[in-house]
Formats: C-alpha cells, sequence, structure tokens
C-alpha cells in the first residue's frame, strides 16, 4: 500500500513505516488494520511504528483508533518519532485516548526494538 510499508521482522516483531507525506484517514486506518490482521493471524503481537516527514492523523483517524483497538492485534506498540509534530502527536494519542495496551515513544529505533523484546505479550 503506498501509505506504509508493513512487513514481518525475523523477530515476530511487526513494523509499519508510513511514508513521507501520508495522512492517516479513517480509509487509510481500515486498509491498515486489514493489514495488520492478515499479518498478524488476528493475534496481538509486538508493533514498531515509525514515520517519514510530514505524516499526519486525522481528527477522526485519532477517534476510529480508539473504537478499532480491540479488532487491531496491537499487543505491545514501540512508536518510533523523529520530529517534534510526531512527538505531540504520539503524546497526545497517549494522553487524551491512552492505549488499553503497552504504549511508548521512544526517538531511537534499536532503543524501542530492545524495548519491545523486554515485553512480556
Amino acid at each position: 500500500m503506498p501509505e506504509a510499508v508493513i512487513g514481518l521482522r525475523e523477530d515476530g516483531i511487526i513494523h509499519v513505516s508510513f511514508t513521507s507525506g501520508t495522512e492517516i484517514t479513517v480509509e487509510v486506518q481500515m486498509k491498515l488494520l486489514e493489514v495488520y490482521n492478515n499479518i498478524a493471524g488476528f493475534q496481538k503481537r509486538k508493533f514498531v511504528f515509525e514515520g517519514g516527514e510530514f505524516v499526519s492523523i486525522s481528527k477522526d483517524a485519532m477517534d476510529n483508533a480508539f473504537k478499532i483497538e480491540d479488532e487491531a492485534p496491537l499487543g505491545i506498540t514501540a512508536v518510533v518519532i523523529r520530529n517534534l509534530a510526531q512527538k505531540l502527536i504520539a503524546e497526545f494519542y497517549y494522553k487524551v485516548r491512552k492505549p488499553k495496551q503497552p504504549y511508548k515513544v521512544f526517538t531511537d529505533f534499536d532503543k524501542a526494538i530492545a524495548w519491545l523484546h523486554e515485553q512480556e505479550l
């Protein structure tokens, strides 16, 4: 899909890298949910997310993320941020719509992966 590159790493972590300039809308989000569930086999998994420049999420998609949380296979989530805008989005989501599953924001990809390895599903 043009909005993101999604793959299953050898260590079992699902890696989602959003394409620069992507706006995550409800429509995009629902396509992502389908891909995530296909890769995860509808089982909770560890995820690492990172985004290129100018990735954003619509207010409707942010609200929808909370609604579809139980359908998503996100068991433990690490979000790697690259700039202040991404940090604000990630922190806002965590504070306003606190996820049911463990969720942590990082500025270093390797530290995010190390944290995921330490976590139990």
